[in-house]
């Protein structure tokens, strides 16, 4: 378990692959949201872990975290989620890049839908606005608890592919697919 990933619990699995096809279009002109990988816990019909086969930098993973927990479409959609990213990939190093981990979610409290809180090995809480501004809290709401998987224990669902992408694949005559 080396790679940033993010666990989703409590939805339906058609409802969170539309909101991901719905990221993955909002983001097409970046190479992150080529390849989100979706993959559902055994045994568990609500339970699901998202991998990317492009890393998103450390800004544009809050921002699918964000989007995940607000998505446009989905008004009823209220899913636990938890995203973990490698403090090694947090550039430039800030106060909070703490430990190996930071934990990204949603505060339960938030009512501004443009921040994510954040959570360090440390058991530091910061809250993240797309403003640019980072601001430690005075108060813990939540404590930092790395949630690990085993990809043996999920059965992968999808690859999301934005639509752009495949729009420009079906242009591409069929011998220059291969070049």
């Amino acid at each position: 378990m080396s790679e940033n990933f993010i666990i989703v619990e409590n939805v339906n699995q058609k409802e969170l692959e539309s909101i991901l096809m719905d990221l993955a279009n909002l983001y097409s002109d970046t190479e992150f949201a080529n390849g989100i990988q979706l993959y559902r816990k055994k045994n568990h019909y609500d339970s699901f872990l998202i991998l990317f086969s492009n890393q998103p930098d450390f800004k544009r993973f809050n921002f699918f975290i964000n989007y995940i927990q607000y998505p446009v479409e989905h008004k009823q959609f209220s899913p636990y989620l938890r995203g973990f990213y490698k403090t090694s990939d947090i550039h430039p190093s800030t106060e909070f890049n703490v430990g190996n981990w930071i934990m990204v979610y949603v505060s339960k409290n938030d009512n501004e839908y443009d921040n994510v809180s954040l959570v360090n090995e440390k058991d530091d809480n910061y809250l993240y606005d797309f403003g640019g501004k980072i601001k430690k809290l005075k108060s813990m709401e939540e404590m930092f608890k790395l949630k690990t998987y085993d990809l043996s224990n999920y059965y992968h669902i999808i690859d999301i592919v934005p639509y752009k992408t495949v729009e420009n694949l079906e242009q591409k005559p069929w011998w220059k697919f291969w070049s």
